[in-house]
């Protein structure tokens, strides 16, 4: 699919209109970027030397259009459909200067194969964080210890919808145990947001936290549609943080609006587990959205230069 094909044109509506989750008010952000996005002199104004957003995709191309078709058919409109050195720079023009490698394997036989396209990719993309990504199979153990000890990956992606994963299978107790001795961390789509699965939500989630409770996890979303399930953990699990990926928006796939306006009472109480995600490429509208909707949140300069930047960098690099 070429880049800006079924977004909005000036002869044609807007496929949001259709979308079946819905937005705040009548109007929709814009698809693309600004040539000058507002937020950059927002965050320097703050002392923030540029974001790091933990929750962005890099897929291989046959995977990405994959993907991509099957958010056109909930009208779900990207428009970053490009190539992935133009999506690079498309994060460094919003002042996105580190950013994660998530994928994930929705079958056997993927995971490792994906590590291996990270690894060979990754050094290419200016400030790519690499992350990789396992499942339920054998030699699970094997292919992650390589991705730690030999690739050096810094975290790994699972996303317990589109994967049909159980986190509580016995078949990857050894190498929950592996990734918390070393204290590496894995964000996790658990919540049930914008679609629940098999194995989403809290009643899975929380046997598997409590089984691994120093195992260093990042609940993507908030863990929407249950924000306030997963943020009650934070106090007596230390290594649990959560992202705020495409929950403070004006697109409210990921919950109702009352939740999400609950939900910036634990920006601030539990500023120092908190992370800023995006969700790029996959997004619709333009990076500006969702860093300018965070900055204009009622919470103080400090959790801002947290979430936006310094929790990252001390889970990856401290």
């Amino acid at each position: 699919m070429e880049e800006g094909e079924g977004i909005k044109s000036s002869n044609k509506p807007d496929i949001r209109l259709s979308s079946p989750f819905s937005w705040r008010g009548d109007s929709f952000p814009p698809i693309l970027d600004s040539e000058n996005p507002d937020h950059k002199i927002r965050i320097r104004d703050l002392g923030i030397p540029y974001i790091f957003d933990i929750h962005t995709h890099f897929f291989p191309e046959t995977v990405m259009k994959l993907i991509w078709r099957w958010f056109d058919n909930v009208n779900w409109a990207i428009g970053y459909r490009l190539p992935e050195r133009e999506r690079v720079e498309r994060l460094h023009h919003n002042g996105i200067e580190r950013f994660t490698t998530l994928n994930y394997a929705h079958k056997a036989g993927m995971a490792s194969p994906l590590n291996d396209w990270t690894y060979a990719n990754y050094k290419k993309w200016k400030g790519a964080v690499p992350f990789g990504t396992f499942y339920p199979e054998e030699g699970v153990l094997t292919y992650v210890k390589k991705a730690v000890e030999e690739y050096e990956f810094c975290g790994f992606k699972l996303h317990c919808e589109v994967s049909k994963l159980n986190l509580n299978t016995p078949e990857l107790a050894d190498t929950f145990l592996y990734l918390q001795e070393k204290q590496i961390p894995i964000l996790i789509h658990t919540g049930t947001a914008p679609l629940p699965g098999e194995f989403t939500g809290i009643q899975f989630f929380k046997p598997f936290l409590q089984t691994y409770p120093k195992l260093r996890i990042i609940v993507a979303h908030m863990g929407a549609h249950e924000i306030s399930a997963y943020a009650s953990l934070l106090e007596s699990f230390p290594n649990l943080g959560l992202d705020t990926t495409m929950v403070f928006v004006d697109f409210l796939a990921t919950g109702r609006k009352e939740d999400v306006d609950a939900a910036v009472f634990y920006l601030e109480k539990y500023q120092n587990q908190i992370y800023f995600g995006s969700d790029f490429p996959n997004i619709p509208y333009n990076l500006n959205h969702p860093i300018t909707r965070f900055l204009d949140l009622p919470i103080s300069d400090r959790a801002k230069q947290k979430i936006l930047q310094q929790n990252a960098e001390n889970l990856f690099f401290k």
